[in-house]
């Protein structure tokens, strides 16, 4: 699903399943870069619940396009 804020970043959040396990992707698209753990910088993050995935777009303004 593609995802969008009001600063014109935007990013993939899709669910996936690695090692028999379920994960949630957060990607950037273009020049985007997600806020990783430790406030580093990264092009994708992966969160193991859906709870703290939604929450971090959420935080940072994120809404459906």
């Amino acid at each position: 699903m593609k995802m969008a804020n009001e600063k014109g970043e935007a990013v993939y959040y899709n669910p996936i399943s690695k090692n028999g396990k379920d994960y949630w992707l957060i990607a950037g698209i273009g020049d985007t870069l997600v806020i990783g753990r430790d406030r580093q910088k990264r092009k994708s993050r992966l969160f193991t619940q859906e709870q703290q995935a939604r929450a971090y777009l959420k935080r940072h303004g994120f809404e459906c396009v």
